[in-house]
């Protein structure tokens, strides 16, 4: 799953890694329910690329001219050990003594350093452990200036063959339309799938916004030819409101700094206000196509709805040392108040008591999983919508000293029962499909329904 973003060289680079690896963009409900809280403006302070990127994966390094083959070799070799310590799923890893010495002799330039490390790594079948060239980024950053843009569709090649959507980007003319996660893709603008990647399939799904592109596919054996008009995505905001009957309903876009603080302020807002302890008896969290982000963030948000508790348990290895944490949410100590450390400004014990639904869909990925599963797991919510997309793993990213970037499955995560959701996802309690053709949030209307009648 590729979304095309800005050039290595800025700051929107970092933030596009972290979109492109953990499963693309955002997402928003077929209505809105409720206008987005009011907004705060700050100013932005200076950002020095070079800090950041430090920040985030280490120091910067130059990258050589001309690098030796010895060089080259020893970076190739450097990742392979890293990878040999560090990926979480050992018994992957049980012929992964071959790709030591795969490319002796045969890495004489950079671009083939960069095919030879992503032929290495694709053979884990890992769609989150990858390296990314210095080229590809360019070749994101030619895209973008250029208006050239995903239909919003993500594939996956099943083993007998067939092609199926595994996730729609929120806020893409594909999401908006007819299709649905698990359809068979057959087609784009009459040119045959069979036999193609996943990244083949997603790269044809991409061209200039305005374009119309026909796709065709199959739903329960019938088949359908749509057509779409590429369009940039919407990217949603934060929200929090009090709907009628009481309800109050929340939404966060992603697991991201920036969309979080946004969060925690409009909340905060609203906590402000006076009567607002006695505004709602209901609370309504929509995490529907929202792709995950920050596993930090995911337990702060767990800790803002949840009082005690087991919020995940993650499990890593380092060499022949795994190491298992579970992460509980523990009840405030006495010393701590509204301004302590770590304690989220919008922090109320309301929030962690008032009666609660979760929404979610085929689009609720990674850490928005991480919130569902914890809430689900510890009884203080029902989980309303259709089934999540199914990735219960965190990966860390590491620029390379020739350029490149590698993102490197660290960890596998697991619901407060210790079952992993990984490849299969969380399924709702009550499973509710939202047509696209209409002006209603069915999915909403049915989490109301069941807070306030207790259906």
């Amino acid at each position: 799953m590729t979304t095309n973003k800005k050039n290595k060289m800025s700051l929107v680079v970092v933030l596009a890694l972290f979109v492109a690896f953990s499963s693309n963009v955002l997402a928003q409900t077929t209505t809105q329910p409720a206008q987005p809280a009011a907004q705060t403006t700050t100013t932005a302070p200076t950002i020095d690329t070079e800090e950041v990127f430090q920040f985030f994966f280490g120091p910067m390094f130059q990258i050589p001219q001309n690098p030796s083959q010895k060089a080259l070799e020893d970076l190739y070799h450097q990742v392979w050990l890293k990878i040999g310590a560090r990926y979480y799923k050992s018994d992957a890893l049980s012929d992964w003594g071959k790709w030591e010495h795969a490319y002796d002799g045969k890495l004489l330039t950079e671009r083939d350093l960069d095919q030879a490390l992503k032929a290495m790594l694709s053979s884990l079948g890992d769609r989150w452990t990858k390296y990314v060239s210095t080229a590809d980024m360019s070749e994101n950053s030619r895209k973008e200036n250029e208006g050239i843009v995903s239909l919003g569709v993500n594939s996956r090649v099943n083993a007998d063959g067939t092609i199926v959507i595994s996730f729609l980007d929120f806020g893409s003319p594909a999401y908006a339309s007819a299709l649905r996660v698990g359809d068979v893709l057959k087609a784009v603008d009459g040119k045959p799938l069979t036999g193609m990647s996943e990244a083949a399939v997603d790269e044809l799904m991409t061209g200039k916004v305005g374009n119309e592109m026909a796709i065709t596919y199959v739903r329960d054996g019938a088949g359908a030819t749509i057509k779409l008009v590429l369009a940039k995505h919407f990217e949603g905001t934060s929200q929090a409101t009090v709907l009628p009957g009481r309800v109050l309903y929340l939404r966060l876009p992603e697991f991201e700094q920036h969309d979080f603080n946004a969060f925690e302020a409009a909340i905060n807002d609203l906590k402000n206000k006076p009567g607002f302890e006695a505004s709602f008896d209901y609370i309504v969290l929509d995490l529907r196509g929202n792709p995950g982000g920050d596993v930090a963030l995911a337990l702060h948000m767990v800790e803002i709805f949840l009082s005690e508790g087991i919020a995940f348990h993650q499990d890593q290895r380092n060499g022949r040392v795994y190491d298992f944490t579970t992460k509980r949410v523990q009840p405030f100590l006495s010393f701590q108040g509204k301004d302590a450390p770590g304690v989220s400004v919008c922090q109320t014990p309301l929030l962690q008591t008032k009666p609660m639904a979760v929404l979610v869909n085929g689009s609720s990925a990674s850490s928005a999983e991480i919130v569902t599963a914890a809430l689900s797991g510890n009884h203080r919510a029902a989980v309303v919508g259709k089934r999540t997309f199914g990735k219960a793993v965190a990966w860390n990213g590491q620029r390379l000293p020739n350029g490149g970037f590698l993102s490197l499955t660290v960890s596998g995560l697991k619901d407060p029962n210790g079952e992993s959701w990984h490849g299969k996802g969380l399924n709702p309690d009550v499973e509710v499909d939202q047509p696209r053709d209409i002006a209603v949030d069915v999915q909403l209307l049915k989490a109301i329904e069941i807070l306030t009648k207790g259906k």
